[in-house]
């Protein structure tokens, strides 16, 4: 882990200033923090023997025919995490986010082999998620994967930001970055550190993480307490903040498996007792990593240098825009939903685009300010978009194959010795 931190990040790079990101401001950055903030969960099942249903899922959720549920060999097709979201969480000074990767759950009712194999999807354009009618687009995307498993299920909603009113959350993790997504939410402190590293047996020595995630070591989830909340079961949480509990539960690290670079794939097999566990999946990429870091902190900083001249002048063009032609209102909803959707190729974005400026065309205030909008946020717009791109999902396919675990030749050995020795002594006892 020293040899990748070295890779990762120099000296100078985790040298933060220690303001909070309050001052981050503008509609793009919202949509990032949207993005970054949806809340996530160890699943859905690859496997489950037991016949139980330790997430609380609903019932249609139980009933996917790729789940496996008795020995055999099972396969889905999954879409979620990023190219450099399990290698940047092997990283101990910086950790990583659970966001950038792809979490799964099986459980096993007994000692079992387990082997897992995954393949990614390349540069495929679309991949349509096992259980699901809708597409997931991950158009270039070009990515090695890795996967890590974790004896325990994260807590349903889980996310990193979720420190600010999870006690139980907030104890066992180090904290954010302030140039990540969750800004200083739960800032790093001695104490923090302490407790973190009494609970987890881990050791700290970052200045603070835009996630909470570990590939290659036992890790927090947790969720905001609600009174309200339900799982999909229709149970309520409750609102208990001790790690262990509904809210917030410990992921223990069991072991992890890296593709070589370029192969596009991964296996592994294990023996595994008994119980409820994770695997996470997500990519090898050093150099996306990187980048994506440089992003935040590009993000960042052109929040707090344009970040002002950039919300006003949105602002402006929003008011005009309220009050424009339905024709321009309509193309620039639509435009957005276009830009934000996973959905949709790049010919779709560029229609969308195409037919926003078709309308800007006919209303030369609107287009006056919108370019005044797009020069003001230039940069905050350059990285939000530099983000968004690493940020696309993967693609891959998962085959789960569960067997039991073969008994050693040595016992079968044994097992006849002591049967030809109770023979013996059963003739023995008949001669005399």
């Amino acid at each position: 882990m020293d040899l990748i931190s070295k890779q990762l990040y120099s000296e100078d790079d985790m040298k933060f200033q220690k303001n909070t990101i309050a001052l981050l401001l503008g509609s793009s950055m919202a949509a990032i923090s949207g993005q970054a903030a949806a809340h996530w969960s160890s699943g859905p099942f690859l496997y489950n023997d037991a016949g139980t249903n330790p997430m609380h899922l609903a019932a249609a959720e139980l009933t996917n025919p790729a789940t496996g549920t008795t020995f055999g060999t099972y396969e889905q097709t999954r879409a979620g995490g990023t190219s450099y979201g399990w290698i940047q969480a092997a990283d101990p000074a910086l950790w990583g986010n659970s966001h950038d990767n792809s979490g799964l759950a099986f459980t096993l009712s007994q000692t079992s082999k387990v082997t897992f194999t995954i393949n990614t999807l390349g540069t495929a354009t679309q991949v349509t998620p096992t259980g699901t009618s809708s597409y997931t687009d991950i158009s270039g995307i070009d990515w090695t994967p890795a996967f890590s498993i974790f004896k325990g299920l994260a807590a349903q909603s889980s996310h990193e930001g979720a420190a600010a009113n999870n006690t139980g959350l907030a104890a066992n993790t180090p904290g954010n970055v302030e140039w990540g997504p969750y800004g200083s939410s739960q800032p790093y402190t001695a104490a923090t550190d302490a407790t973190y590293e009494a609970t987890t047996g881990n050791t700290y020595t970052g200045n603070g993480t835009w996630g909470n995630f570990r590939s290659t070591a036992s890790w927090v989830s947790g969720r905001d307490l609600s009174a309200t909340a339900k799982f999909k079961d229709g149970t309520l949480i409750g609102t208990d903040p001790t790690l262990g509990g509904n809210n917030t539960s410990l992921l223990e690290y069991v072991d992890h498996i890296m593709g070589a670079d370029g192969s596009h794939t991964v296996t592994g097999t294990f023996t595994l007792g008994p119980g409820d566990y994770s695997i996470w999946i997500g990519g090898t990429s050093l150099a996306d990593a990187v980048a994506q870091q440089n992003n935040y902190q590009g993000l960042y900083n052109a929040n707090l240098t344009d970040g002002v001249a950039y919300s006003d002048a949105a602002l402006a063009y929003n008011t005009h825009l309220s009050t424009a032609s339905p024709e321009l209102q309509a193309a620039q909803a639509a435009y957005n939903a276009a830009m934000a959707s996973h959905t949709n190729t790049q010919a779709d974005r560029d229609a969308a685009t195409d037919a926003l400026q078709a309308e800007l065309d006919k209303d030369s205030t609107a287009q006056s300010l919108r370019n005044t909008m797009l020069t003001a946020g230039a940069d905050i717009i350059h990285y939000t978009d530099a983000i968004a791109h690493l940020r696309a999902k993967e693609g891959y396919t998962i085959q789960t194959t569960v067997s039991a675990v073969p008994v050693p030749g040595a016992v079968w050995l044994f097992g006849s010795a002591i049967a030809g020795l109770a023979g013996i002594g059963r003739r023995k006892s008949i001669a005399a």
